[in-house]
């Protein structure tokens, strides 16, 4: 009987341990929740995933919560027991100091490392897409994605058109989880791969998008033909290479004569070339009127 009742003596220590190992899982919920919000959601750029790991934050810190209020209720019941069989008025007290432990707010590092501008410097929009349309279709379209666009002020948003370019701006756009921080976004494309129509151009605030809707110039058949949104190459301005080489025109229509011309085309001009170069050009009244430029096959790049 003495062995009896020492284990029934050892009982009382269980509460106590099941109140540090419910202390132990929430404390475990705070340090993942402050790891991950530091850690990782510092170099997340894109909303949807900002989004996720958010909810996981808050998620992993109400459960911390949690487990705080269940060890705060075993250790207040297991002093009841206590002070009910041995009165000890100072014991009573000490476990309920848990629950007043505060859990210190940490929102600086979730929004500031992704601030990459302020409202006076413009950022890419995260994506943007075109459709060319069908063929002969009078308009060609590009999809900027932006969830939330359709409830900003549309004093904010605005889109210039030019018969080469189209610069859509949204500034002070404040997204769902940047804790009212705001970003300016710009999409400017002045490399056109073909002229539009200014007058048919417009843009369109959806809400979750934007739609800019780019007119496309009709020809004497048929609407231009759209294969890209942007030229391949860098379209020079118009009567730029004149004013600077008044022989510059003549140049490449010689150059494109010789190229797509036949073997006799290619000759004519070669030889046209070759007397120009010694001298000859003039005296036979050949091409006289071109005595004055100093071209040749080198000069035309063949």
């Amino acid at each position: 009987m003495v062995e009896i009742s020492e284990v029934i003596e050892e009982a009382p220590t269980p509460p106590q341990a099941e109140t540090n190992a419910v202390d132990s899982r929430s404390q475990e919920r705070f340090a993942d929740a402050d790891e991950i919000e530091a850690a990782l959601l510092a170099h997340i750029t894109r909303p949807s995933a900002q989004l996720h790991l958010q909810n996981l934050i808050t998620k992993l810190r109400k459960e911390g919560k949690a487990l705080q209020r269940v060890a705060a209720s075993t250790s207040a019941a297991a002093g009841s027991s206590d002070s009910a069989a041995q009165p000890s008025p100072p014991a009573v007290a000490k476990p309920a100091a848990p629950v007043e432990v505060p859990t210190p707010p940490k929102k600086s590092p979730v929004t500031t490392p992704i601030i990459t501008s302020t409202t006076n410097k413009y950022q890419t929009f995260p994506t943007h897409y075109f459709d060319c349309g069908e063929y002969n279709s009078p308009l060609v379209t590009i999809y900027v994605p932006l969830t939330g666009i359709g409830t900003h002020d549309k004093s904010k948003i605005s889109c210039n058109f030019t018969s080469t370019s189209f610069d859509l701006i949204v500034s002070d756009f404040s997204t769902t989880n940047d804790d009212g921080k705001t970003k300016s976004y710009r999409l400017l494309n002045d490399n056109l791969e073909k002229e539009i129509d200014v007058s048919k151009s417009k843009y369109v605030v959806k809400p979750n998008k934007i739609l800019i809707k780019l007119g496309k110039v009709k020809g004497e058949y048929s609407y231009d033909h759209w294969t890209e949104l942007t030229a391949k190459k860098k379209k020079e301005s118009k009567g730029g290479k004149s004013k600077e080489d008044p022989a510059a025109g003549i140049m490449d229509l010689m150059k494109d004569m010789y190229e797509s011309g036949d073997d006799n085309m290619k000759k004519m001009i070669g030889e046209t070339m070759y007397k120009q170069r010694t001298g000859q050009l003039g005296k036979d009244g050949a091409m006289g009127g071109m005595g004055g430029m100093d071209m040749g096959l080198g000069d035309m790049g063949i």
